[in-house]
């Protein structure tokens, strides 16, 4: 009886696990509002608490750049799905755009695969970024997120 009931209990278990960790849909990856700041996850079809006059710039786990424009009683995050791929190349786009910004001229210190990091500017997808970051170039792979976002400007939801 219990074998026949741990395979079941097994699979719910699974499943729970894998929908909560797919349930961040967004990134910040920029704002006019203190309180939002760069790096926070947040799920599709939220409410987000942005003033009128503040805008936020969110990353959909797609790639897409989504900008907000604050209201009064927040705004709705656009609702949206993602692949289980889409969501874990975000997970790791979240780890470098909220890491410390650094001034120039700041040494970090630095672990890599071959011994060599690539020009941010030859870095120009974000499965690359995602690559080169986790190869061990981290500030690479920063400076090549932060001139795609650049490159990319968002669309107004």
């Amino acid at each position: 009886m219990l074998r026949r009931l741990a395979l079941p209990i097994l699979g719910l278990a699974l499943a729970a696990f894998a929908g909560a960790g797919a349930a961040r849909d967004y990134i910040v990856v920029g704002s006019t509002d203190p309180a939002i700041v760069r790096g926070q996850a947040y799920d599709s079809g939220m409410r987000l608490t942005l003033a009128p006059g503040r805008t936020v710039t969110l990353m959909h786990a797609s790639g897409d750049l989504v900008r907000l424009r604050g209201a009064e009683g927040g705004v709705l995050l656009p609702r949206r799905q993602s692949s289980q791929a889409d969501a874990e190349r975000l997970a790791i786009l979240k780890v470098i755009v909220s890491t410390d910004q650094r001034g120039p001229g700041v040494t970090r210190p630095m672990r890599t695969r071959a011994g060599l990091c690539p020009e941010p500017a030859t870095i120009t997808t974000l499965d690359a970024v995602v690559q080169v970051h986790q190869g061990g170039c981290s500030a690479e792979a920063t400076q090549a997120l932060d001139a795609w976002i650049a490159a990319h400007p968002p669309k107004d939801a």
